[in-house]
């Protein structure tokens, strides 16, 4: 599939990337490229390159996921009736399930063909923020990260609907105290906040209003399932953004999406993510109205930011720092090494050490990202990091020959 779109891409006009230009764009959309990539690349223009990755992106293939993820994640009966030793049994098929499941998303992660998509699921993660640490199922975790997955490039207002009934959200924001009795608010507040609008366009009442409609929600950990409980449900009118009636968390979130700031929020957001911290209100009022008009379609918002002039401008060029899993995987795509069964331990090991453990995020906000990632122990980590990688695969080769290859740090931090 992939040479099929690249043969329909070369008959296209247009002039063709320069090297520079193909590391750029494959180190912001692609963690990094290898020496294929980079061949590939530069026999496209920017719009036919851009038009390829968004392809790419949209493909459903993954590899073989993990075997029995929701028998591992559920039980019958009660927690607090099993033994010690079963409690211990369980705790570590749980753990030893999502190694696996970590080590699957760091498989397609590596591979080109997946880069892109997978670069956009990791950003997905980060916005719909849920920590495994909580949630406590590999099921949930694994469906979670599928639903981003399969919507990393298709309509925000569906993956936005969708990601409010995902059980590991639910559980993760205590969807399960949200009753008509005492409503609870960690949800509303975030989905306003921080998957949305942003701080300052909306009101605390709104919070309490919107909490209601989504009360009831009701996810059973021990099955992995989830319903409406219609008896911890307020069916009253709420007045909400300054609208008024009998509004569930649907209408909340059709609302929501009626708002400017919503397009201007997500967009503004992933301009940071592939351009810079410093956004540019003009370019980014620009692309939320093209966000907006294509009906929330994150392919096109993606392809305009992509072939925006503020992503391609020289002072957006290496200023923004790598995340520990950009970091690792360009410097092991850069070198063309290919990672042993055995090696993924020390990958996902080491990304933690970093701060950037997958599936966990430190808290709601996600991680910070850019100069977050850097501080004097981190630095030795990402040395350290360098020199075992190297270690293991030139150890015949000389000093000069090591140093030569060690010195190509400074060039994958940014």
């Amino acid at each position: 599939m992939r040479y099929l779109i690249l043969i329909s891409l070369f008959f296209i006009s247009g002039f063709s990337l320069s090297l520079d230009d193909t590391k750029h764009l494959l180190n912001r959309t692609s963690f990094g490229y290898t020496q294929e990539d980079l061949n590939t690349f530069q026999k496209l223009s920017k719009q036919q390159a851009v038009e390829f990755l968004i392809q790419e992106a949209k493909s459903k293939d993954i590899y073989k996921k993990p075997s029995n993820i929701k028998e591992v994640s559920t039980f019958d009966g009660k927690f607090k009736d099993l033994s010690k030793e079963e409690k211990k049994r369980l705790r570590q098929n749980r753990k030893k399930k999502m190694q696996e499941i970590r080590k699957w998303w760091y498989e397609m992660i590596l591979e080109s063909k997946f880069s892109f998509r997978e670069k956009m699921t990791l950003f997905w993660h980060n916005h719909f923020v849920s920590e495994e640490k909580k949630v406590k199922s590999p099921f949930m975790m694994f469906e979670q990260n599928m639903l981003f997955r399969n919507n990393a490039l298709g309509k925000f207002d569906e993956l936005l609907h969708k990601s409010s009934v995902d059980m590991a959200i639910l559980v993760y924001l205590d969807s399960n105290s949200n009753k008509k009795s005492h409503p609870n608010e960690n949800y509303a507040r975030e989905l306003l906040e921080l998957f949305t609008l942003g701080e300052g366009n909306y009101s605390e009442n709104d919070v309490k209003e919107a909490a209601r409609a989504f009360t009831g929600l009701r996810v059973n950990r021990k099955k992995a399932s989830f319903k409406l409980l219609e008896k911890h449900h307020d069916s009253g009118i709420k007045n909400f953004l300054g609208k008024k009636g009998n509004f569930d968390g649907s209408d909340i979130i059709d609302i929501v999406l009626r708002q400017e700031e919503t397009a201007k929020f997500i967009t503004m957001k992933l301009y940071k993510e592939f351009i810079s911290e410093k956004f540019n209100r003009g370019e980014v009022e620009r692309l939320a109205n093209i966000f907006r008009r294509s009906s929330y379609d994150i392919s096109v918002l993606m392809k305009n930011l992509l072939l925006s002039e503020d992503f391609w401008a020289k002072e957006n060029r290496k200023n923004m720092i790598k995340s520990p899993i950009e970091f690792m995987v360009s410097f092991i795509k850069n070198q063309d090494f290919k990672i042993k069964e055995k090696e993924y331990k020390f990958i996902i090991k080491t990304a933690r050490n970093l701060g950037q453990d997958l599936f966990n995020p430190p808290n709601v906000k996600g991680w910070l990202g850019n100069k977050a990632w850097i501080d004097s122990t981190s630095l030795v980590n990402r040395n350290e990091f360098i020199k075992k990688v190297i270690r293991k695969r030139i150890k015949k080769r000389d000093r000069k020959e090591y140093l030569a290859f060690y010195s190509k740090l400074e060039q994958n931090l940014k």
